[in-house]
C-alpha cells in the first residue's frame, strides 16, 4: 500500500494506524509509540491539526506513551488535544466528552483522583443532558465516577452507583457485551473492596467464562480477570487453589506472548505475590530477581512498573531477613518516586510506609516513628482521612507507638480506627477484623 498511494495517502495513515495498536496488543509498545509518533506528524503536515484523523491517532499516542511510563508527556498532550476537541467540535460533542474522561484517567493515574473526580462528574452531567441516562457512553461516564469514587475510598458511594449500573446495561445490550461485561467486572472490584469477597468470587467465575466464550481463554483480557479470580481466592483462604490457577495463567501467558508482553510480566509477578502470601518467600525470590532486570531492560530503571517491581523484591528480601539490602532498594526507589512522580503521589506514599516497617525491623523506632507520623498527616490530607490506606497508616503508627512503650498513645490511634473501619468499610472487612485483633492485644 505503502508503494501504490505514496506514505502521505489517507489510507496509508489509517492502516499504519491501525498496526501501532497491534504493536501496543502484542506488547510492543516501542514499536507502536515510533510508528504513532510518525503518523501524527504527517497527519498534522497532510490533513492539518484539527482533522478528527489527526485528533483520534494522537489520543492513541498519548495511551501508549501512558504505557510506557511517560504520563506527563501523555498528560501534556491530551490536555492540548482536548483545548482543540473544545475548540473544533464544540465542549458537549462526544468526542470533546471523551477526551475529557480520557484526560480524567490520566490524572486519576497519576495520583490526582480529587482533579479526576471534578471532571467525571462534570462530564457526566454533560452526557446525561445530552445523550440521555441509558445511553452506552452515559454509562461508560458513571463507571468512570464509581472507579474514581473507590479510588478516593468512597467505595460504598461507588457500589450505589456500579450495581443499577450493570443491570441497565444488561438491559439494554447483549448479556455477553463487552461493555456489560466492563460494568459486571467493576461491580466485583468494587465488592471486593467492601471485603465481600464470596460475592466478587462468584461474579468473577461468571466473568471468567464469559470473557472466555467472547474473547477466548487465551486473550490479556480473559487472563487478566483469572488474575483477579486468583487474588479473590487468596483472600478467601484457598491457597492451594490459588497457587495452581496462577501457575496455569503463568503457562498459557508464556506459550501464546513473547516474553516481555505485558500479559506475561503480570502473570510472574502476580504468581510471586502468590508464594509471597503463601510464605514461600525463596520462589517469590527467584521469580523476582530477574523479572526486576526485564522489566528495567524493557521499560527502563524508572518506569513506575519497574519501581513497583523493585518495591516487591525488597519486600521479600525484608520477609527473608535479608534487611540491609531491602533499605538500600527502598531508600533508592523513593527517591527516584519522589523525584518522578511526586512527593505526596499514592505509590510515593506506599514506598515510605514500606521503608518505614523496614526500618522498624531494624530496630530504628524512632526513624519509623518520624516517618510515620509524617505519612498519616499527609495521607489524612492528600488521600482522606477514612480511605483505607490512610486506616492501614495509622494501625503501623500504633505498632510503633507500642514498640517504643508509649501504649496509651497507641490506645489513641487505635480506639477510634477501629470505630472508623466498622462504620466505613463494615464490621466483616478483613481490614477492621485485623484491627480489633490489634486492639484487644493492645489491651491485655
Amino acid at each position: 500500500m505503502l508503494d501504490r498511494l505514496g506514505p502521505e495517502h489517507g489510507s496509508t495513515l489509517y492502516h499504519q494506524g491501525k498496526m501501532a495498536q497491534t504493536y501496543r496488543e502484542l506488547g510492543r509498545a516501542y514499536k507502536a509509540l515510533e510508528l504513532q509518533q510518525s503518523v501524527v506528524e504527517t497527519s498534522k503536515r497532510v490533513l492539518g491539526d484539527e482533522h478528527p484523523y489527526t485528533l483520534s491517532i494522537t489520543q492513541n499516542l498519548a495511551a501508549t506513551l501512558k504505557e510506557l511510563g511517560r504520563t506527563n508527556e501523555a498528560l501534556n498532550l491530551e490536555q492540548r488535544l482536548l483545548e482543540t476537541s473544545k475548540r473544533v467540535l464544540g465542549d458537549e460533542h462526544p468526542g470533546t466528552l471523551y477526551r475529557i474522561q480520557n484526560l480524567a484517567m490520566t490524572l486519576r493515574f497519576l495520583g490526582r483522583a480529587k482533579e479526576a473526580l471534578e471532571l467525571v462528574q462534570s462530564v457526566l452531567e454533560t452526557l446525561k443532558r445530552v445523550l440521555g441516562e441509558e445511553h452506552p457512553n452515559t454509562l461508560y461516564g458513571t463507571q468512570n465516577l464509581a472507579i474514581t469514587l473507590k479510588e478516593l475510598g468512597r467505595t460504598k458511594e461507588a457500589l450505589k452507583l456500579i450495581q443499577p449500573l450493570a443491570k441497565s446495561s444488561e438491559n439494554i445490550s447483549r448479556i455477553d457485551h463487552p461493555r456489560t461485561l466492563s460494568l459486571a467486572l467493576t461491580l466485583a472490584l468494587t465488592i471486593r473492596a467492601l471485603g465481600q469477597s464470596s460475592d466478587a468470587f462468584s461474579l468473577l467465575q461468571t466473568l471468567v467464562g464469559k470473557y472466555g466464550t467472547l474473547m477466548g481463554p487465551e486473550h490479556p483480557f480473559t487472563l487478566a480477570v483469572n488474575q483477579l479470580l486468583a487474588c479473590t481466592l487468596l483472600e478467601l483462604g484457598r491457597t492451594h487453589e490459588v497457587l495452581q490457577l496462577q501457575q496455569s495463567i503463568l503457562e498459557t501467558s508464556q506459550r501464546v506472548f513473547l516474553p516481555d508482553h505485558p500479559a506475561v510480566i503480570t502473570a510472574i509477578q502476580t504468581l510471586a505475590i502468590t508464594f509471597t502470601a503463601l510464605g514461600d518467600h525463596n520462589s517469590a525470590l527467584q521469580l523476582q530477581q530477574p523479572l526486576v532486570e526485564q522489566s528495567k531492560q524493557v521499560l527502563g530503571n524508572d518506569h513506575r512498573d519497574t519501581l513497583a517491581r523493585i518495591q516487591h523484591l525488597a519486600i521479600t528480601l525484608r520477609n527473608l531477613g535479608r534487611l540491609d539490602e531491602a533499605l538500600q532498594l527502598q531508600q533508592s526507589m523513593l527517591e527516584k518516586s519522589t523525584r518522578i512522580l511526586d512527593p505526596e503521589h499514592p505509590l510515593t506514599l506506599i514506598k515510605i510506609q514500606s521503608l518505614a516497617i523496614t526500618l522498624r525491623k531494624l530496630g530504628r523506632f524512632n526513624d519509623a516513628l518520624e516517618i510515620q507520623q509524617t505519612l498519616v498527616k499527609v495521607s489524612k490530607r492528600v488521600i482522606r482521612i477514612d480511605h483505607p490506606f490512610t486506616f492501614r497508616r495509622i494501625q503501623n503508627l500504633s505498632t510503633t507507638l507500642a514498640y517504643l512503650g508509649r501504649k496509651n498513645e497507641s490506645l489513641e490511634l487505635m480506639n477510634p480506627l477501629v470505630d472508623k473501619s466498622v462504620q466505613v468499610l463494615g464490621e466483616a472487612h478483613p481490614d477492621t477484623l485485623y484491627y480489633i485483633k490489634s486492639l484487644k492485644l493492645l489491651e491485655s
